[in-house]
This record gives structure tokens, sequence and C-alpha cells, in this order.
């Protein structure tokens, strides 16, 4: 049986509602740090080209490990629907994808907690844990092209003061 491909349209009302779950679960004083937006995108891609790097190939690697990791975390919520009975996640009103967003991302929180404190793999493995290392992976792979790629660009073209322990 061939992997499901979620098509742009359900990705991007994911990407809503991935959105609205954050902002349902960020503190209103918290310091978190925001996404870039797509002019800083530009900014930094522009400066990576001027340093000598190929600002086209560093696109390119980015978007395709970000729709990996898209496709990845929509068969997460596909896996939760599922055990709701809800059906195809692709279906769902917007409130019921919401609720499974908010379900899935705690599933990928706590996985990427329980990774990190584990010293060894878990040893049972099932289809969720599947799903979710699967997702970590792709996690860790496009955080790995920022800190290559786009790091240290953007500390070098940031308008920002610089603060203690971030260089």
């Amino acid at each position: 049986m061939a992997e499901k491909i979620f098509d742009s349209a359900f990705l991007s009302r994911l990407a809503l509602a991935i959105k609205a779950v954050e902002q349902d679960d960020v503190e209103p004083d918290s310091n978190n740090l925001q996404p870039l937006e797509p002019e800083d995108y530009e900014a930094i891609y522009t400066a990576y080209a001027e340093s000598g790097g190929d600002a086209a190939s560093a696109r390119l690697q980015l978007v395709s490990v970000r729709e990996r990791r898209d496709q990845a975390l929509g068969h997460i919520l596909q896996y939760v629907s599922d055990q709701y009975g809800f059906g195809r996640v692709e279906d769902l009103d917007d409130q019921k994808l919401e609720g499974v967003a908010r379900d899935a991302l705690g599933a990928t929180a706590c996985w990427m907690e329980e990774v990190e404190m584990q010293s060894r793999p878990a040893v049972r493995a099932t289809a969720l844990r599947d799903l979710l290392k699967a997702h970590h992976r792709l996690c860790e792979s496009m955080l790995d092209l920022h800190d290559e790629i786009l790091w240290p660009i953007a500390k070098r073209i940031s308008p920002w003061p610089k603060e203690e322990g971030l260089e």
C-alpha cells in the first residue's frame, strides 16, 4: 500500500490549525521566539549567496525537508483521527482538526522529551512510535539545516543587539 500524500490545501489548513493551537498554548507575556517572516528568509538567502553559498540549493533543501516533516505530521494526525474514529483527517471541520492537531502536537512533544531522556531506543515498536520517530528525525534534519545554513548568516545580518550566550 502506498503511503498517503497530503495535498498542499490540507497542509495549509493544518498550518493554520497548528498556529491556533500554539497561540492558545503560549502565555501572553512569554518571551518565546517567533518564526521568521518570508522577508527575513529572503534577506538570509541573499546574504548566504553573497557569502559564497548556493542560496537556491539551500532553499530547495529546506523546502524538501519541511515538506517531508509536514507530511509526517499529517500521518500522525491521521493516526490520532483514526483512534478517535473521526475518519480522514482532511475531512475534519476546523474545530476537530484543531483538537486532533493539539493531541498530535502533544504526542510529538512527549516523544521528543522521551527521546532526549533515553539512552537507548524504546523496546516495543508501535505504529504511532514509528510515525513519531520519523517526524522527530525530520525535525532534527530541519534544525541541522537551519544551524548550517540560516543561523550563521542570520546572526551576521541581524539588527538585534547581541545577547550573552547566543553567539
